[in-house]
């Protein structure tokens, strides 16, 4: 598995995760909703947004599913 299909996984799941849809994931950790399809369409980011999307998805997978934080 590329880096590239790691956080395409990593979206989808925090998207399940947190019962959102991916391209709302995709908007905050990647700056655009139509980013993630690009990825998954076999297009590329910049090592840059690549790390930033990285540690933004850490920080997030850390907060409680919806259903927890009651």
């Amino acid at each position: 598995m590329t880096e590239t299909q790691k956080l395409i996984a990593r979206i989808h799941a925090l998207a399940a995760k947190l019962e959102r849809s991916p391209s709302t994931i995709s908007a905050k950790v990647l700056g655009g909703g139509q980013v993630l399809a690009d990825l998954e369409a076999g297009k590329t980011i910049t090592l840059a947004k690549y790390e930033r999307a990285n540690a933004l998805l850490a920080a997030m997978e850390k907060t409680p599913r919806p259903s927890e934080a009651a």
